[in-house]
Formats: C-alpha cells, sequence, structure tokens
C-alpha cells in the first residue's frame, strides 16, 4: 500500500511533522510527501533526508489556483494523508479524496486557529501607532494569503469532519477533534547517548567541557518563552545559554542580540537551523535541556517535538506546565509555571547543582520516552490507524 502525505508547505517546519509520520509509515508502506515549495527549497533540517518530495512552486492563493491541477496528479498514494487542516493541504486532500474515492486520514499537530487568536491578542497590546502597523501587515498578510486568515483556519477546522480518521498530537487536540494521538514520536535508535562523545563535541564546537550549558533547542518564536530564559540565566552567572535551531529571521536576531546584552556575549552560543541528524550531537554536549513554553493561545494546544529528542537523549528537562508536557515529563524532568524566571532560575539552579540527580532524571527519561514515545511504540498506534484500508 501507498500513502501520500500532504504538508502546507515544505520548506518550512510544518514540514517536521509530515516527515516524522513518513518515517514511521515507511517502516510497512511507500510513503511521499507532497505539497508547495514557498522558501528556497525543502526545509533544510530534512533536505537530505530519504523520504520522496513531490512539489510544485508556491504561489499567493489567485496564482496558486494554477498549480492546483498539478498538485493533485502528483498524489498517487491509495491513502491521502493530509497533515494540518489548512487550504494548502487538507483542501486538497478532500478534492482528491471525493474525485478518487481514496480514504482521507487528516492529522492535526497543532491548534492553528490558536496561532490566529494568539496574533490578534498579541495586537492589543501594542500602542496605537505598532498597533496601526500590525493591523496592516495582518490586512497584507490576509490579502496575499487568505488561506492562513482565521476565517479559513476556522472553517477547515468544521470540515475536519469530512476526513475517514483523525491523528491529533496531544489531549487537547484529542478533547477538541478526537481521533487517535500520535506523539511527537523520536527514532530512539538514532537518538542513543551512549553514541555520542560529550567532552569531544564540546571541543568541537568550541565549548569548555567545565561549562555548565543550559540548552533550547528548536524554532526560536514569542511564545516559546526563550526571553524567559534569559532572564532566569541572569541569576546563574556561571551558566552558558546554548541556542540550537536559529534562522536568519528578524525575530531570531533581535533574540540572540537581547540575549547577549543581558548575560554578556561570552555566555551565548547560537547555532543556526540544524538537519535532523547533528540534533542528537548538540543535544548530547548540553547539561540541561530546558523548554520554557508560555502558556497562551497558541501553545495550549501544542506539545514541543523537542522534548522527546531530549528524553531520548536522556537530558534532564525543565519544562514549564504547558499543554501535555507535565504528564510527558512525570517523574522524569522538572516542572515550573510558565512566564515565571525566579521560579525557573530556581529549578536551573538546582538541577546545575545536583549533578547525579539530574543524571538518574535523564535515566528516566528516556526509558520513558522507549516505553511511550518512541517510534516503535508510535509505530503500533499508526498501523491500526492504517490497517483498515490495506
Amino acid at each position: 500500500m501507498k500513502i501520500s502525505i500532504l504538508t502546507p508547505d515544505l520548506s518550512h517546519n510544518c514540514l517536521g511533522r509530515a516527515y516524522l509520520l513518513a518515517d514511521i509509515l515507511q517502516r510497512h508502506y511507500e510513503v511521499e510527501i507532497i505539497g508547495p515549495i514557498f522558501g528556497d527549497g525543502i526545509w533544510e533540517p530534512l533536505a537530505n533526508s530519504d523520504i520522496l518530495y513531490k512539489s510544485v512552486p508556491g504561489k499567493i492563493l489567485p496564482l496558486f489556483a494554477l498549480q492546483i491541477p498539478r498538485l493533485l496528479k502528483k498524489i498517487t498514494g491509495d491513502v491521502i494523508y493530509v497533515s494540518k487542516p489548512c487550504f494548502l493541504s487538507y483542501d486538497i486532500g478532500l478534492v482528491k479524496k471525493w474525485v478518487s474515492k481514496k480514504p482521507l486520514v487528516l492529522d492535526i499537530d497543532d491548534w492553528e486557529v490558536g496561532f490566529s487568536l494568539y496574533g490578534r491578542e498579541k495586537r492589543k497590546s501594542l500602542n496605537r501607532l505598532r498597533k496601526a502597523r500590525s493591523h496592516l501587515g495582518a490586512l497584507k498578510g490576509f490579502c496575499l494569503h487568505p488561506e492562513k486568515s482565521y476565517w479559513s483556519l476556522a472553517l477547515n477546522e468544521r470540515l475536519a469532519k469530512f476526513a475517514d480518521q483523525v491523528t491529533v498530537s496531544n489531549t487537547f487536540l484529542k478533547e477538541r477533534f478526537g481521533g487517535t494521538i500520535v506523539w511527537h514520536a523520536r527514532d530512539t535508535a538514532r537518538f542513543d547517548p551512549d553514541k555520542f562523545n560529550k567532552k569531544a563535541i564540546r571541543e568541537k564546537y568550541g565549548i569548555a567541557e567545565s561549562a555548565k550549558v543550559a540548552m533550547f533547542s528548536g524554532t526560536p518564536r514569542p511564545h516559546k518563552g526563550i526571553e524567559d530564559l534569559v532572564t532566569a540565566l541572569r541569576q546563574i552567572p556561571d551558566a552558558l545559554l546554548v541556542i540550537v535551531g536559529v534562522s536568519e529571521s528578524k525575530y531570531c536576531r533581535e533574540l540572540v542580540s537581547r540575549a547577549k546584552k543581558g548575560l554578556g556575549s561570552k555566555r551565548v552560543r547560537a547555532f543556526g537551523l540544524q538537519p535532523f541528524s547533528t540534533i542528537p550531537q548538540f543535544l548530547a554536549m548540553s547539561d540541561i535541556i530546558v523548554i520554557p513554553q508560555r502558556k497562551n493561545y497558541a501553545t495550549v494546544g501544542q506539545v514541543p517535538a523537542k522534548v522527546f529528542d531530549a528524553m531520548a537523549m536522556a537530558k534532564p528537562i525543565i519544562a514549564t506546565n504547558v499543554s501535555d508536557l507535565s504528564e510527558i515529563v512525570s517523574g522524569s524532568g522538572w516542572i515550573v509555571e510558565p512566564e515565571e524566571p525566579n521560579e525557573l532560575a530556581r529549578a536551573i539552579g538546582y538541577v546545575l547543582d545536583h549533578p547525579e540527580e539530574a543524571k538518574e532524571r535523564g535515566r528516566k527519561a528516556r526509558m520513558r520516552c522507549e516505553d511511550k514515545y518512541s517510534y516503535d511504540a508510535m509505530e503500533e498506534v499508526v498501523l491500526k490507524v492504517f490497517k483498515p484500508y490495506e
């Protein structure tokens, strides 16, 4: 059986979820990932993966209509698996489903409407001038990409009922849409701490063996609370902040600049987007992984995939009490309240001062990941979803 996975954009980080699903499914089925490219090519961290990508050029919506027939022809699977309830993936998938009579499974890994509501909330806190600029930017965005608007996303939520089955990435989404939870699993054979030499990797990247490294790994965004981590580390003068996944965006540039200003340039190391294959070695050189999610519309329906990276690599984790994080790291990490830098600082300080306890929690984290959040664990779940279509 062949499965066609549709993603709304092959050139940005939304590809990560589609790739994860494909990587698990290709253990048993033939798999392809299909979608438009709006950037310079396939998203850099996954550009060299062994998954078959099929693409069409990304265009603004009126022009993109010309690409839809080409996109539909590229969907050759016996089953359609759509990543995200968005126009550029789900609506295309529904058309193919109705024309070809093929079954369609919808995967929802983020609350897309929540991201739109989060943008609205952010605009409310701006002064008049900045609010006016933000509204103009939102209007421009709507004109160029109406498929990303609140109304388009809300409509596609309602269309979710037309999928034959639904998979989701967390309990918030399950309560909202039903379906089967498929966590952001990790291949624990690839993410194996025994394969990486912490001392050698630190030497490779110019980080002292004695440094106390607090790491954030992922795609930096305002709702991910990295600013709170910077504030917390001001209280821990001997800690080094390492950020992995920094892009060339304005936000990332400003974030790194503020971090260096607040902590001192010698206490901040920033690394760009990394291929998935190199993420384990970056995690290996850390002493602690911090996931400082803020609590808002953007995060209540999201579980950061990087928590599973850290667990697989047996790293001690401090995460905020947002979404399912407290349950995921239960007994194998530390949970603090979101947007509380002082509480976060105390937790980081404690973990760095108790390395043996941190090591033991990291060991438990890997065991928990192998049992609940590994490819092997999720493979059984996913196969049950697709078994009826064989």
